[in-house]
């Protein structure tokens, strides 16, 4: 392979660095399966998985699909690593549609390019510029067991291109796929009481994600495994009129493929007033990804339809922050 190839798994190390559950999922393939959309959720600390109440919720907890109230479309973009390359991105795009009496289905795209780069022989004459890009389209779809549980599932393919056949000393396309399914659940825990307290609004999830063969490219003995995740999440929300409402969250990834990585730990509160104006802060715990540092966001309402969010999101400490935006629209 050529010298240059080398150069872009070391772009795959910085995305995964980027990302706070990488490293907490092991030596895994397919960084696109890993970076959280939605700018509302990582400005919660990614801790989403009991809430999931839109579009996203195909990535972090299918399931959710099935509380949704409305059709939904939601859209995320983000520079992964500005302090050192310009054009390396993510892009997120799903849709869910309800099925009165029936349940939810749910298509969604994720894209992640490394940008280009320039390809070397043996010798240090150039050859020409190539990308490196992954995209993950899925559907999925949801159905409600009664008034307080849901189950969800997605169904994904993964393409993977790193290089093109006349880039490689093998003469052969550096490109590897896969598929991958999750599964999830989401509780709606029944009012209960403490004492002469009365807990209401709790939420449960549970959603396991990424389950799949490993990505072969053109070493079988090499193939990456796919960052297979086990997602535990609780929500509660202490107030709730139409004046205002207050969500706090908190959510452990457990790594499904190199079983000594140490697990995550995310908390996030969300503040909505007035249905207009929503305050967000969390935190991400990464012991293994060196990552322990507080989200922050903002989210913007307009006529209970179409939502702005901007997140805040720490990375490893050798990088730099990173800012998320993502449009929701209901309808």
């Amino acid at each position: 392979m050529v010298k240059s190839i080398r150069l872009i798994s070391i772009s795959m190390f910085i995305i995964a660095a980027a990302s706070s559950a990488a490293f907490a999922q092991g030596e895994s393939g397919a960084g696109s399966l890993i970076i959280p959309p939605g700018a509302r959720a990582n400005g919660m600390g990614q801790s989403y998985g009991a809430i999931a109440d839109d579009a996203t919720s195909m990535w972090w907890n299918p399931a959710g699909m099935g509380f949704a109230e409305s059709h939904t479309i939601d859209l995320m973009h983000s520079q992964l690593v500005p302090d050192l390359a310009s054009d390396v991105f993510f892009e997120y795009i799903a849709g869910i549609y309800k099925i009165k009496g029936i349940g939810t289905i749910g298509f969604a795209l994720q894209y992640l390019t490394y940008g280009e780069y320039t390809v070397t022989g043996t010798t240090p004459e150039e050859l020409g510029t190539a990308s490196a890009w992954e995209i993950a389209p899925m559907i999925g779809g949801a159905v409600k067991l009664g008034d307080q549980i849901s189950v969800g599932m997605n169904l994904k393919f993964i393409y993977i291109s790193l290089a093109p056949a006349w880039a490689t000393l093998e003469g052969t396309s550096g490109t590897g796929s896969s598929v991958a399914v999750d599964f999830g659940g989401l509780w709606k825990i029944p009012d209960f009481g403490i004492s002469s307290a009365k807990i209401r609004r709790m939420s449960l999830g549970l959603a396991v994600s990424n389950l799949g063969p490993s990505i072969t490219f053109m070493n079988r003995d090499q193939a990456a495994a796919l960052p297979r995740n086990l997602r535990t999440s609780i929500a509660w929300a202490p107030v709730w009129s139409d004046v205002s409402k207050w969500y706090v969250t908190g959510e452990v990834n457990r790594p499904l493929v190199e079983f000594e990585r140490s697990n995550t730990y995310h908390i996030g509160t969300e503040f909505l007033y007035s249905n207009l104006i929503a305050l967000r802060l969390g935190y991400i715990h990464d012991q293994d990804g060196n990552i322990k540092s507080a989200t922050y966001g903002l989210g913007f309402v307009f006529n209970n339809r179409v939502r702005i969010d901007w997140a805040s999101v720490p990375q490893a400490e050798e990088l730099a922050r990173v800012h998320r935006w993502s449009l929701g629209v209901n309808f």
